[in-house]
């Protein structure tokens, strides 16, 4: 049986059992050969933009006997998925802005029966704004800690209805909506560590000389510093 980090184990355990599983990105093909050994799929894609990583899914695929079971495909994101072939499709390891753009490229092959499993690297909250204001409801979230790193990991879907999820504050786009209001303890990590890194900024800042620049730097930090104090208010 193959080992695979907890992030990707996490993401595996998001995902609701099912007949096919698209990996967008998959790298080295390591979750959706997981997600086959252990019966929560009975077939999947392993998609990758580049041919090198996709030629080392193969030979890992192969290794394992799954070559049956899985095909690869060269793709730009869901471009070589067919509509409807797949019941839940991942997409993590890449920044924000670059699943956005995948989700809007390829919207035709998503429905709401499609579960869509995301971990956005980066610009987090921008995403988060990205999936309520474009027709996604964020079913569920977790937060996991692995190797030193946080990563935030969202089971959404398109919404089958016209209302979808309402946030009430920036804190819960930014961190979570569902992970604050299960006071998640990996979060709460998470956001202590972000409050000291911001005070530790801030105190560096004071022994500059003033200047435009710094002065715009400072407004960040506070409303950065005012966004996760709020988001520990929930933790109350």
């Amino acid at each position: 049986m193959i080992k695979i980090s907890d992030r990707l184990r996490t993401v595996a355990d998001m995902c609701r059992q099912g007949n096919v599983a698209a990996d967008i990105g998959t790298d080295h093909g390591y979750l959706p050969i997981y997600l086959v050994q252990n019966n929560i799929f009975n077939k999947a894609v392993a998609m990758d933009l580049r041919e090198g990583p996709l030629e080392k899914a193969r030979k890992h695929i192969s290794g394992y006997g799954l070559q049956d079971r899985i095909c690869t495909r060269l793709s730009d994101g869901l471009e070589s998925l067919k509509c409807g072939e797949a019941d839940t499709i991942t997409i993590c390891g890449m920044g924000g802005r670059l699943i956005r753009d995948i989700l809007i490229n390829g919207m035709d092959k998503l429905t709401p029966s499609v579960q869509l499993i995301v971990s956005p690297q980066s610009e987090v909250g921008e995403f988060r704004h990205f999936l309520l204001e474009n027709g996604f409801d964020i079913c569920a979230e977790r937060m996991v800690k692995d190797e030193g790193k946080f990563y935030f990991i969202m089971d959404c879907r398109i919404s089958s209805e016209d209302d979808n999820n309402c946030y009430s504050d920036e804190a819960e786009y930014q961190f979570g909506k569902c992970l604050l209001e299960m006071k998640d303890i990996t979060l709460y990590e998470y956001l202590q560590r972000e409050l000291s890194v911001n005070q530790a900024i801030m105190s560096d800042l004071e022994k500059k000389d003033e200047s435009p620049a710094l002065t715009r730097r400072r407004e960040t930090l506070e409303a950065e510093k005012s966004c996760i104090e709020t988001a520990l208010t929930y933790y109350d």
